[in-house]
């Protein structure tokens, strides 16, 4: 399956608050030389404006990337339905996590992690996640997002007002909002799960309306390697001509699929002259599968 990696970091206005839970960002030359090296491999990226996850879940909701690949769940609370977590076990096994396979909503999780300080460093003292699982079993959070997505700026407050009630006496968790004068919902950090600054936030461009990948550059390969882990060229030259194998075939993916796909695309000709011609290529069962089960992806090429 041909896959186009993309990659993206966090900016500039990636909440503080998000530091209080664990979180550690990477070092500033570590995360440029890691950039640089992905540029030689030839994969995009870019620097969001704010979280990486909220960008992320926001390319897959307008349909520039099919999937959402993170070392953690974060991107579900920015209404991703579905994240891929790192490879576990043998080479090939995911771990998926969905709403769907933990029979939650989006607004149930926003309550969860609200209520819990599962993610940012806020929330009700001594309130753990099994009480706020509890909790959103009921219908809070969904009503909550509905709320705070749909009604103007007084009906919300009349909205709020009314649901911190009901959740207080339902649940008796008023003692500890007013023993601890917390304000809850925090309503920083459920506007920061709601609207998060993206390359959609307003007065901002994409930085990408295709997400493709490039040729490797070689030279850049070998200035990495020679200034970040201190090769020689009698190390590096050995290596380049295996990766030469790799760049043809590559090469020669790119140029078959794009041809077959003009042909399916723009041409009358029958599916089978098309595999006629694949074959002619030297590349027809792998190339005919991709053209085949990726027909979505394919309208993107132009």
């Amino acid at each position: 399956m041909l896959l186009h990696p993309y990659f993206i970091f966090d900016g500039p206005d990636c909440p503080l608050f998000k530091e209080g839970r664990g979180f550690i960002s990477a070092p500033p030359l570590l995360e440029q030389s890691f950039q640089g090296l992905l540029t030689a491999f030839g994969f995009s990226w870019h620097t969001a404006l704010g979280q990486a996850e909220a960008e992320l879940t926001y390319f897959h909701l307008h349909g520039l990337i099919d999937a959402v690949v993170s070392p953690c769940n974060s991107a579900l609370l920015f209404g991703e339905t579905g994240v891929i977590r790192r490879y576990v076990g043998e080479y090939g096994d995911v771990e998926l996590y969905t709403l769907d396979a933990m029979e939650l909503k989006w607004g149930d999780l926003l309550l969860i992690v609200l209520m819990s300080s599962a993610e940012y460093d806020s929330g009700l003292p001594g309130c753990g996640v099994d009480i706020a699982c509890w909790v959103a079993l009921y219908g809070f959070g969904r009503t909550l997002v509905h709320a705070a997505s749909t009604y103007l700026f007084v009906e919300f407050v009349s909205f709020i007002a009314q649901w911190h009630k009901d959740l207080c006496q339902h649940f008796e968790l008023a003692c500890i909002i007013e023993e601890e004068c917390t304000e809850f919902p925090d309503p920083t950090v459920l506007a920061a799960y709601l609207w998060p600054v993206t390359s959609w936030s307003e007065g901002h461009q994409l930085p990408v309306t295709v997400v493709t990948s490039h040729q490797p550059d070689l030279t850049a390969h070998v200035a990495f390697c020679s200034q970040h882990l201190d090769w020689s060229m009698d190390t590096i030259q050995p290596m380049l001509m295996d990766v030469h194998i790799g760049l043809i075939i590559h090469a020669l993916l790119q140029v078959g699929i794009l041809y077959l796909c003009q042909c399916l695309l723009f041409s009358s000709i029958s599916s089978f002259q098309v595999k006629l011609m694949a074959r002619n290529y030297g590349m027809a069962s792998r190339l005919w599968n991709i053209v085949t089960s990726h027909s979505q992806y394919i309208g993107s090429l132009y």
